[in-house]
């Protein structure tokens, strides 16, 4: 069986993508293409990495693995979308490195899914929106953690998402990857889908290129954080209420409009940063990088 995984990152749009997978099953069923429903096929696999890391026999977790996935029915394909393989939202970054623990993940999945056909999906985003955007959509599970706990430590102008693909592929570059940017990602929605499925016509799949990722800015997030301080909130209710008048007020944008907390020299230097990566990704061994067409 050909198993096609999508790995995040988070906030590149995996949301929207797994949206419209879900639209199109039954086109995508109908070429041998199964999409399990997220949060099913994500207990299948943490269970499934799981049980590899306490000694289980690879072969019988696969089986159990597969027959979650597919409900034992007959495909030629899998098709998976979960960030949280990469990692977690709120820990997106350690010291030196975009989500740690990668390695160790790919790992044990390679042990589960050992003699398949494997090929992993990456989003990538400009750090420099992609770790305030973490941060933000982290406040609605972890409204006490601030800003400047989010990033302590971590070497802003050192991430790169190179090395996050070399530890993926556990420095072998015999694991494909499938990449693109998430910037591009709503001129080419239908084309990402294509690869990700193998779906043999891309036009044929229905479907929206609306904004993705919207939510709160990091400004308004660093003011909730500071409000709920001051003003805790005793109840889940109150919370959400008090999530979406922040929503309202501070909706969230491409830019950065916080410079007391993320200077405009920081988010230069890492955006220069990610296009001189972008350059050396596209060149990696066994990475392939999907580019919008343009027409001139």
């Amino acid at each position: 069986m050909d198993f096609r995984l999508h790995i995040g990152v988070h906030r590149s749009a995996t949301q929207h993508l797994r949206k419209m997978l879900w639209q199109n099953r039954d086109l995508l069923q109908s070429q041998g293409i199964c999409v399990p429903l997220a949060d099913q096929a994500e207990r299948a696999f943490a269970r499934a990495i799981k049980q590899i890391s306490r000694g289980a026999t690879p072969r019988d977790v696969k089986a159990e693995l597969v027959s979650a996935l597919t409900k034992d029915q007959s495909y030629r394909r899998v098709v998976m979308i979960d960030p949280s393989i990469s990692g977690t939202l709120m820990r997106p970054v350690g010291k030196e490195y975009f989500y740690p623990r990668i390695a160790t993940t790919m790992s044990r999945i390679l042990n589960v899914l050992n003699g398949e056909s494997l090929r992993v999906f990456v989003g990538l985003r400009n750090p420099a929106s992609f770790i305030p955007s973490c941060y933000c959509a982290g406040m609605r599970h972890n409204p006490a953690l601030s800003f400047e706990d989010f990033v302590a430590d971590a070497n802003l102008q050192g991430l790169r998402w190179s090395d996050y693909l070399h530890r993926a592929q556990l420095k072998k570059a015999d694991l494909p990857i499938t990449t693109w940017r998430y910037e591009d990602y709503p001129l080419m929605w239908r084309d990402v889908a294509q690869a990700l499925t193998g779906i043999k016509n891309r036009e044929l799949l229905v479907g929206s290129s609306a904004p993705v990722n919207s939510g709160l800015s990091l400004r308004g997030a660093i003011l909730m954080h500071s409000y709920l301080k001051e003003h805790p909130v005793g109840t889940r209710a109150e919370f959400e209420k008090l999530n979406r008048a922040f929503d309202r007020k501070f909706p969230s944008t491409q830019g950065f409009n916080d410079e007391l907390h993320w200077p405009e020299e920081l988010t230069e230097g890492m955006t220069e940063n990610y296009e001189d990566d972008l350059y050396y990704i596209e060149r990696m061994d066994n990475v392939m990088m999907l580019s919008p067409e343009r027409y001139d």
